[in-house]
């Protein structure tokens, strides 16, 4: 069972608006009911006939709007959730909507805040430079895309931001030596935040613990795991605390598997973004596939729901 019940909404869609040839924006609201606040960089799910889609909440947590606003790149794929929601949603509409999450939080921990987004990456930054912007916290955004034209709500962003925004258009050669010299002359404190493509975030995730960052200073979103596990075998795995010994199957996850054994492990996302279903690992060795835990953590965690043991591991939940 999860432990973290989401309320459910019936939120008609206000508005759409497209911000370049291919990123709509979609504002929804309630008609009988306060929605709740969310907090800079959650995001809201989404029930499509395809499935639960999650999309980053982009308007400013401190106004008190009663209304959620997504963006959502048209990525063109048949029967995907993106292509459903430019063809077929329209104002007027009524769709059901989770209340927020947030697996990507501001730190407020930080001396300072540099985001490095790419495409549709920069969606949670917009929360979050408001959110910053109000409060009067140190933050620069880094913003890669194909030209101005493309970049979503550079408009926007380049006359609230003036100063903190930075843009970049060049070739992609030349866009990865700025952006490489930008995250080598960070003060000590600075935390980093990147969303963008799998590829881009792969590469500057490497590329900053490469230059000493601490993996607690990292940060990055995904509404998917950050790999898939190729030809993922079955294994055992044996519950410390009640003794049971199970077998996960190739097609089963860990977090399937111990719910289905009547073993209670707490649950949100299913993506190895939020870290709610980590259990300790005593025993054997684990195939990691998740974004939360840092390098140290791995050593002896792992998340049930993305990750899985090679041969025979025992756990404690």
């Amino acid at each position: 069972m999860n432990t973290f019940m989401q309320k459910y909404y019936q939120l008609k869609v206000q508005k759409t608006e497209y911000v370049t040839p291919t990123i709509k924006t979609f504002t929804f609201a309630s008609e009988s009911e306060k929605l709740p606040h969310f907090g800079a960089g959650s995001h809201i799910s989404l029930k499509l006939p395809m499935g639960k889609r999650q999309y980053s909440l982009i308007n400013d947590p401190l106004q008190d709007e009663s209304e959620y606003t997504i963006a959502v790149k048209n990525v063109g794929t048949e029967g995907g959730g993106s292509s459903f929601l430019h063809h077929h949603v329209k104002p007027g509409e009524t769709i059901e909507v989770a209340s927020p999450e947030n697996y990507f939080q501001i730190r407020t921990e930080a001396r300072r805040h540099l985001f490095l987004a790419a495409g549709i990456g920069i969606t949670p930054f917009l929360s979050m430079m408001a959110f910053l912007s109000h409060t009067g916290q140190s933050f620069d955004l880094y913003y890669a895309g194909s030209s101005a034209s493309e970049c979503a709500f550079y408009s926007t962003i380049k006359k609230r931001y003036p100063d903190q925004a930075h843009f970049y258009f060049m070739e992609r050669e030349q866009k990865e030596k700025e952006l490489q010299n930008v995250l080598r002359n960070q003060c000590i404190g600075t935390h980093i935040y990147i969303c963008g493509p799998s590829a881009f975030m792969d590469h500057y995730i490497t590329y900053c613990k490469g230059l000493g960052y601490p993996d607690e200073n990292i940060h990055s979103e995904r509404f998917r795991p950050s790999s898939t596990i190729q030809n993922p075998k079955a294994f055992q795995v044996t519950e410390e605390q009640s003794a049971k010994t199970l077998y996960v199957n190739s097609n089963q996850s860990l977090l399937e598997a111990l719910i289905d054994e009547g073993i209670t492990v707490p649950y949100a996302c299913r993506m190895g973004v939020c870290g709610t279903c980590e259990v300790e690992v005593c025993n054997g060795s684990v195939l990691h596939n998740e974004t939360f835990l840092t390098e140290e953590e791995k050593k002896e965690k792992m998340l049930a729901c993305v990750s899985r043991g090679e041969g025979a591991i025992t756990i404690k939940v």
